[in-house]
This record gives C-alpha cells, sequence and structure tokens, in this order.
C-alpha cells in the first residue's frame, strides 16, 4: 500500500509558520494595547486625586496650588495624547485580527485539500486492494472449477 504524500506540503508548513506570526503580532499589538489603556487609566485616576487635592484650597499653599494645576495641565495633555496612541493602536489592532483571520483562511485551505486529498487516496487504495482480492478470487475459483 503507498503512502499518502502530499504535494504541497511545503506550502502548508509555511502558511502555518505565517498564521503563527500572525498570532504574535496581535499578540504583542494587543500587549501594547492593554499597556496604553493601564497607563490612561493610571492618569485618569491621577487626574481626579489631583482635582480632589485642589477641593481643599484651604489647606494648601499658592505654590502648591499652583504646582498642582501645572500638573493638572500636564496630565491633560498626556492623556490626549496616550488616548490618540491608543486609538492608532485599536486600529492596528483591528489589521492584525484581520491579518491572523486572512492567513487562517488560507492555512484551512490547505488543510481541506490535504484532508480531501488524503481521503481520495485511501479509497483509490481500498479499491486497489478490493481488485486484487476479487481477481485472486476469481482465479483460485477457475482452478477450482477446472
Amino acid at each position: 500500500m503507498a503512502r499518502f504524500r502530499f504535494r504541497l506540503e511545503q506550502v502548508l508548513v509555511y502558511r502555518r509558520q505565517l498564521e503563527e506570526q500572525a498570532m504574535q503580532a496581535l499578540a504583542e499589538v494587543t500587549a501594547a494595547r492593554d499597556e496604553t489603556a493601564r497607563r490612561i487609566a493610571t492618569m485618569e485616576a491621577d487626574h481626579v486625586a489631583q482635582l480632589n487635592r485642589l477641593g481643599n484650597p484651604a489647606a494648601l499653599r499658592s505654590e502648591e496650588i499652583w504646582l498642582i494645576q501645572g500638573y493638572i495641565k500636564t496630565l491633560l495633555v498626556d492623556i490626549k495624547i496616550a488616548s490618540l496612541l491608543l486609538a492608532d493602536q485599536e486600529e492596528a489592532l483591528a489589521a492584525a485580527r484581520d491579518n491572523l483571520i486572512q492567513k487562517a483562511k488560507e492555512r484551512e485551505l490547505l488543510d481541506k485539500l490535504k484532508e480531501k486529498q488524503a481521503a481520495r487516496h485511501a479509497h483509490e487504495e481500498r479499491m486497489a486492494e478490493q481488485r486484487e482480492y476479487d481477481e485472486t478470487a476469481t482465479l483460485r475459483f477457475k482452478n477450482v472449477a477446472v
């Protein structure tokens, strides 16, 4: 019985590698996006804390109020910049996800082709084996009948 050999095995291996690379890229983009989101959350919490400090101006000196106000302005700018970065990362994440989906479809296409060819090969092998059994049985019957 001949062993099944998929002629496009190297292409399938290559497509699996591309899919793995796309998964890795998606993981990296997701990690960067999550880190940016954490930074934004931290800065927003700090912004609220500083606003609460300004809520009690009697406990602060005028220099401290001035410093806190400057810090709040800087925080707002940093939050805005990080939010823009987060939007860019969301777009990159969507692109990486689409790329992974495409690579998976390409690999699945070859996987299905391989399965179909393997099934056809197995069927052809069974049919050849059955023909051989039939021929052997016919020859034995002729020898017995004579």
